[in-house]
């Protein structure tokens, strides 16, 4: 048959095979943790409700600390990664079928640098104010918190990439109601923090405004209207 009657088809589904290797990546993370420190994770799951036990774990400052929680904040990354690419493909279709992995990187190093970022914005108020006691265990509380988070999304979003219609929709809605939730919650403990050591009201509105509302427009803008 000549190749001129032949019609080019148009890829109706994303291409999804990249997204298994995220898949994979992240659960082999997820499962060595669970593995090497099992203790931790119970302990982190009491601590997300309990503050009593989060200062307690915070105060250890431990080896089997670092090491789990390293390994546990790189879960929600790749996670949050792909709820705000799967979300920036719903405004932006093309971006899921033109090199959707290549996208993909950019959104993870986009997150990376935005949670870095806000840790080290932490830390510079604490040496600004002459207060980097507060700003390490305010660190602390949001790692901790944030280790949790992982355990909340990893599945949902790992689904999400496959996921079509109205499933998609769902899935994307209910992931963004935890990430409120959670972004909720966490601002509660940590004003719970600065309460503790009596900051200020204009300290902690100072906060509210550099490291919360600010970065959310700021991820909203970028999702609706681009980079």
């Amino acid at each position: 048959m000549n190749d001129s009657f032949l019609k080019p088809l148009i890829r109706t589904v994303p291409e999804t095979d990249w997204v298994m290797a995220v898949v994979c990546l992240v659960s082999i993370l997820y499962i060595i943790s669970r593995i090497l420190f099992p203790r931790y994770h119970t302990r982190i799951t009491h601590a997300f409700f309990n503050r009593y036990e989060a200062a307690k774990l915070i105060e250890e400052k431990n080896v089997l600390f670092n090491r789990g929680g390293f390994l546990l904040n790189l879960v929600p990354l790749f996670c949050i990664a792909m709820i705000v690419y799967q979300q920036i493909g719903y405004f932006k279709p093309e971006l899921v079928f033109v090199n959707p992995s290549l996208h993909y990187l950019r959104v993870l190093t986009a997150v990376f640098i935005f949670c870095g970022g806000r840790i080290l914005v932490v830390y510079l108020f604490g040496y600004s104010f002459e207060q980097n006691e507060i700003a390490l265990r305010f660190n602390q509380v949001w790692l901790l918190q944030f280790e949790n988070l992982g355990t909340f999304i990893l599945i949902p979003s790992m689904i999400l990439p496959f996921s079509i219609g109205i499933v998609k929709i769902l899935v994307l809605i209910i992931l963004w109601f935890i990430l409120i939730l959670w972004v909720l919650y966490t601002i509660l403990r940590e004003l719970e923090l600065l309460k503790s050591y009596r900051i200020s009201i204009f300290y902690m509105f100072l906060y509210l405004c550099t490291l919360e509302i600010l970065p959310l427009w700021w991820v909203v803008q970028s999702m609706t209207e681009g980079w």
